[in-house]
């Protein structure tokens, strides 16, 4: 079953894209969290003559990281070690391409330990709870200190009665879902099931106020192709109804849809037995507006 942490490249375009938007320049420090095979160190350090520091648990990819640095000649710092806890004090420029939970998570240290002034850019995925200064192409700028999003701090539950999800058979695939908190400790689980085996939930944070958004990681390894999978998210000691999840493995455009209660009843009746054209057709004729 996959688990955390996980690695996944993002491309080179994606990458200028955020030192564009961080107007990286030469001697600032850049820290990449989760820094993988060093790809965003060597063009940080190569493009833009930052100082460089990765942190990456693994440590096979720590060495590429190092191993990449050295050949193209190039110094910098590669740690191996849980980014949630490395110290960012000296970081002028922080790059994370990280899954929304995990970003959540780091939010209050980006917070306290970043001097004002001070940039994160991720790729990817925004920082949940944050306002972006900038954003395109599926990147973001920070600069600290951040504005926070507003809330409805009314609303309880999920933001939708389920959700459908056509996912690449050939590569590792996130959806990331949203609880509006009860309130107290947040412990989500897959029940039972074909979801529970073949796929793992990180949450946002392990424990929110009434009203708080907190973001649901539910991540998929690659699935053979038409491969279906089925579940439901629970809250763990709360009220919440529990989240259906329908998965299709697909080779054509990847998608998510949310649901309404009808939606995931007509769905859950099809699911097994009807094309998957027509499971699509009606993910996107109900989808919760």
């Amino acid at each position: 079953m996959p688990g955390w942490p996980f690695w996944a490249a993002t491309s080179d375009e994606r990458i200028d894209q955020a030192f564009q938007f961080a107007a990286l320049q030469g001697g600032e420090h850049l820290v990449d969290l989760g820094c993988g095979d060093g790809r965003v160190l060597l063009r940080a350090a190569a493009l833009h003559g930052a100082r460089v520091t990765g942190v990456e648990l693994d440590a096979g990819l720590a060495g590429q990281a190092r191993t990449l640095l050295a050949d193209h000649g190039f110094d910098g710092t590669v740690v191996e070690a849980d980014f949630e806890r490395f110290d960012l004090a000296d970081a002028d420029v922080v790059f994370a391409y990280l899954s929304p939970a995990t970003l959540q998570r780091l939010r209050p240290r980006l917070a306290s330990s970043l001097r004002p002034g001070a940039r994160v850019v991720t790729t990817g995925y925004a920082i949940p709870g944050w306002e972006p200064e900038q954003l395109g192409g599926r990147c973001y700028l920070y600069r600290i200190p951040v504005d926070e999003t507003d809330i409805d701090r009314s609303r309880r539950g999920w933001d939708s009665a389920g959700v459908l999800t056509s996912l690449r058979p050939d590569t590792p695939s996130l959806v990331a879902v949203k609880l509006h908190a009860p309130g107290g400790a947040v412990a989500v689980h897959l029940a039972d099931g074909d979801l529970a085996t073949t796929a793992a939930v990180r949450t946002g944070a392990d424990v929110a106020a009434p009203g708080d958004e907190i973001v649901v990681d539910v991540r998929f390894d690659p699935m053979p192709q038409g491969t279906r999978r089925a579940g439901d998210l629970e809250l763990l000691g709360g009220d919440a109804p529990s989240f259906p999840i329908f998965a299709v493995f697909d080779d054509g455009e990847p998608g998510v849809w949310g649901l309404s209660q009808s939606g995931c009843d007509s769905i859950a009746a099809a699911f097994t037995t009807a094309p998957l054209d027509t499971i699509l057709a009606e993910a996107r004729a109900s989808t919760r507006p």
